[in-house]
């Protein structure tokens, strides 16, 4: 099979040990729209998509339809939700067909997600071998459930990865270079001479490594590894592949982003349905007079007209028009924080939104700038999503 086009995206936050870590206002669903709509206007060929992390507790709820509203497809098209790490994405790439989208996400520090285009390209992926041992493993508990753990570093790592690796790799042919999916770099070049890895070691490592191995253009045999399963395909780059990447310098992250003040905040499915495709979708409505209504409007608020108003995306682009840092506790929030009112490129339509992947105070009046999708409170357990404003990063 061949890749079109790759897309990789990384956390601004990073942790104590420089690790890049989610923000706050950040989850798999995020991350995965993060890394697609790097895409632009490759998305159009989307025919599929299937997302794939090793969190399962992640997909619950309403994860499907934020990700296809987020990438600007339809929601009619299908999407699959695969639980698994680097060898569920090299699997799922290699069974996948013209047209699909593979996203991969990591939540969990090191986090990260990519997206890959199946479709002709410059990358092509040949399936060369699999294997399976069984192999105790720590689980990943479900919300509510007890945390069950048998965690042997040893046993995992010698009867484990490291056993699976060297089968694997054992059968590479010619001068292709060894890149291993699923343990950290400084682990890959232990099992090897001249091996290499990536920090990530969840489901967006083998896609993070493909985005590498497209700017060399050197062949190699890539294996994925998760515990005792791995698989290998061998990586041949002919020509130019689209690689686009989202990594701004890393913020340290603060110790808790737990919020100074509970808060319950109640839900309403209603209020939820209603609001989805302006809030997820930054769509507006547009009256027949031509004015844009943000949010949509059962009536103009130029022309007084009753009628329903079609919807029409945003612009992503946005200059912050009035900015203030909130210090005061605020039940729910973390603080202090910053809330801007922004200018949206091109439309008159001002939205307010929460300043993101900035200290707070980082963006003054005039800053340029992006709406991006983040999950703006979680109401009743249920995970509520809109856009912050991300400023454009200054050059050093």
């Amino acid at each position: 099979m061949q890749i079109a086009a790759l897309a990789t995206y990384r956390p601004t936050w990073a942790d104590a040990r420089g690790r890049r870590t989610l923000g706050s206002d950040e989850d798999v669903a995020t991350l995965a729209v993060s890394a697609g709509r790097l895409l632009g206007g490759r998305l159009t060929s989307v025919q599929r998509v299937v997302l794939v992390t090793r969190r399962p507790d992640a997909l619950l709820g309403t994860a499907p339809e934020v990700v296809l509203e987020g990438l600007g497809l339809d929601p009619s098209t299908p999407l699959v939700e695969q639980i698994g790490g680097a060898p569920a994405t090299l699997e799922t790439l290699l069974g996948s067909a013209e047209g699909t989208l593979v996203l991969a996400v990591d939540p969990v520090a090191p986090a990260a997600s990519a997206a890959a285009l199946v479709g002709p390209g410059g990358i092509t992926l040949d399936g060369r071998a699999g294997a399976r041992h069984s192999v105790p493993v720590r689980t990943v508990p479900l919300p509510g459930a007890t945390d069950l753990t048998y965690d042997d570093p040893r046993l995992l790592r010698e009867g484990g990865w490291k056993r699976v690796v060297r089968e694997l790799a054992g059968s590479a042919e010619g001068e292709r270079h060894l890149v291993i999916a699923g343990v950290t770099a400084a682990d890959a070049a232990k099992i090897a001479r001249g091996a290499s890895g990536v920090a990530e070691t969840e489901a967006a490592a083998p896609l993070l490594l493909l985005a590498r191995l497209a700017g060399s253009r050197s062949p190699a045999r890539l294996v994925a590894v998760e515990n005792g399963h791995g698989v290998a395909v061998d990586v041949t780059v002919a020509g130019a592949v689209p690689v686009l990447a989202a990594e701004r310098s890393a913020h340290p992250a603060p110790v808790t982003w737990a919020p100074s003040v509970a808060a319950d905040i109640p839900a309403s499915p209603a209020a939820y349905a209603r609001a989805f495709e302006a809030k997820v979708g930054l769509k507006a409505g547009v009256c027949s007079c031509g004015e844009l209504n943000y949010p949509p409007r059962a009536q103009c608020q130029s022309c007084g007209v009753l009628e329903p108003q079609r919807l029409q995306p945003l612009p992503r682009a946005a200059t912050v028009y009035s900015v203030v840092t909130v210090r005061a506790n605020v039940p729910g929030k973390t603080v202090p924080y910053s809330l801007a009112v922004v200018d949206v490129d091109g439309t008159g339509v001002r939205v307010l939104a929460h300043v993101t992947d900035d200290p707070p105070g980082a963006a003054p009046i005039g800053s340029p700038g992006e709406l991006v999708l983040r999950r703006v409170a979680t109401r009743a357990g249920v995970p509520d999503y809109g856009y912050a404003f991300q400023p454009e990063e200054q050059q050093a």
